[in-house]
């Protein structure tokens, strides 16, 4: 045995002890950091509670980030950390692509910060810069947006368990009362207009052909958002000439094999991926698609 190997055992023992203790303390501070949020969530009585909870839990493991509420397809500023938007800013989910996705599928949404995919206030110059959006719900609503800024090293997960936290105080009795929508409970209006044949339709479908729908819609849209994310050149260019498809060509049909394969075998199916090809990369412009595109899957 070399004289200094007790050294090392040694050494290495202090060494993992420390790791161990570091990554003791990170997580007791994490779970800190946590269990403060849901104790003043649950403890709000105002909307101003509730949304200085989620803000300033988020704020310690994202920066910036804002919140947004969520009504009748407006979505209006209602608190911030570490941006410099106008406290008034509003604008429709409509001129927002990347809004309005995450509204329609209830799920975390990654952009662009582009005019078209986060509205022009929020939008950036910086093609590094992502848009990460995380939606709050109560019960089957959409009230509230959750918007972060990063280029690749958000922790996204937090802001994720972090909006389902809001989400889940949302449901409590006692705050029905409360004056905001964020708090009411959804209620269908009395002359609301009976559903039309396509939700006949979806209701008549059987639990697996339902589910493959769903996976349907998150298989393009993800497809869809990563052709933004890795090429937005491309993307930008497809749009401004009027032909997406010439310059997003490999990733288009790639996906559209995929998509064929995995999705078109029931006769309920539609095309997904074209529509949200239509919607979010050409800007609801189908033409932006260009004449050389395939057109839906049938």
């Amino acid at each position: 045995m070399h004289a200094l190997d007790p050294v090392w055992a040694t050494i290495k023992d202090q060494f993992t002890a420390a790791r161990f203790e570091s990554a003791q303390a990170a997580r007791a501070e994490v779970t800190n950091e946590l269990n403060q949020c849901f104790r003043r969530l649950r403890q709000y009585q105002t909307e101003g509670e509730w949304i200085s909870a989620i803000l300033d839990t988020a704020a310690s493991f994202v920066d910036p980030v804002a919140l947004f509420t969520y009504e009748a397809g407006t979505l209006r500023l209602r608190g911030q950390r570490n941006l410099n938007l106008s406290e008034t800013l509003t604008f429709s989910a409509a001129d927002a692509a990347a809004f309005q996705n995450v509204i329609s599928s209830k799920d975390t949404l990654v952009a662009l910060r582009t005019p078209a995919e986060v509205g022009a206030g929020l939008s950036s110059p910086d093609l590094e810069e992502r848009a990460h959006i995380v939606p709050i719900l109560n019960g089957p609503r959409i009230v509230a947006c959750l918007f972060a800024v990063g280029q690749g090293d958000l922790d996204l997960n937090a802001l994720e368990l972090i909006a389902g936290l809001a989400s889940t105080v949302l449901e409590r009795q006692s705050n029905a009362s409360l004056h905001t929508q964020i708090a009411g409970q959804f209620v269908a209006a009395a002359h609301e207009p009976p559903a039309s044949t396509p939700l006949r339709s979806w209701a008549n479908l059987n639990e697996d052909h339902r589910l493959l729908h769903v996976r349907a819609q998150r298989f393009a849209r993800v497809k869809v958002a990563e052709m933004q994310l890795s090429r937005p050149d491309a993307c930008h260019a497809g749009r401004q000439q009027g032909n997406l498809y010439v310059f997003l060509r490999q990733e288009i049909d790639k996906a559209r094999a995929t998509y064929r394969t995995q999705f078109m075998s029931i006769p309920s199916m539609i095309d997904y991926l074209h529509i949200e090809l239509v919607r979010t990369a050409a800007e609801c412009d189908e033409q932006k698609l260009g004449e050389e595109y395939p057109g839906q899957l049938v």
